[in-house]
């Protein structure tokens, strides 16, 4: 009666650079990456508590970033770039294993 149509493998996980946190879940069928979402926080400190900043994903061939109007995109975009390529990088080893 059942039959599986799909299935995928939920990912989470965080990276820093330059005083923001990346937080990062993405999904996978086990060879491609089929959605990556990233929520981006400034760093908390001793004065200030962690402050959210905005969102970044690509999903079904799409990106698309929303940060608060007063960040400079330049350094997300290239933190965002960077974590979808070591996704992606981590799929193509996984997949040849």
């Amino acid at each position: 009666m059942f039959t599986e149509e799909s299935r995928s493998i939920a990912v989470t996980g965080s990276a820093e650079s330059n005083g923001f946190i990346y937080r990062v879940n993405y999904s996978t069928d086990g060879k491609k990456l089929l959605k990556l979402h990233c929520n981006v926080y400034t760093k908390a400190t001793e004065k200030e508590p962690e402050n959210y900043v905005g969102l970044m994903f690509q999903e079904s061939g799409n990106k698309q970033i929303s940060l608060k109007q007063d960040i400079d995109m330049v350094p997300h975009l290239t933190a965002f770039n960077q974590l979808l390529s070591e996704v992606n990088a981590s799929l193509n080893v996984e997949s040849a294993e």
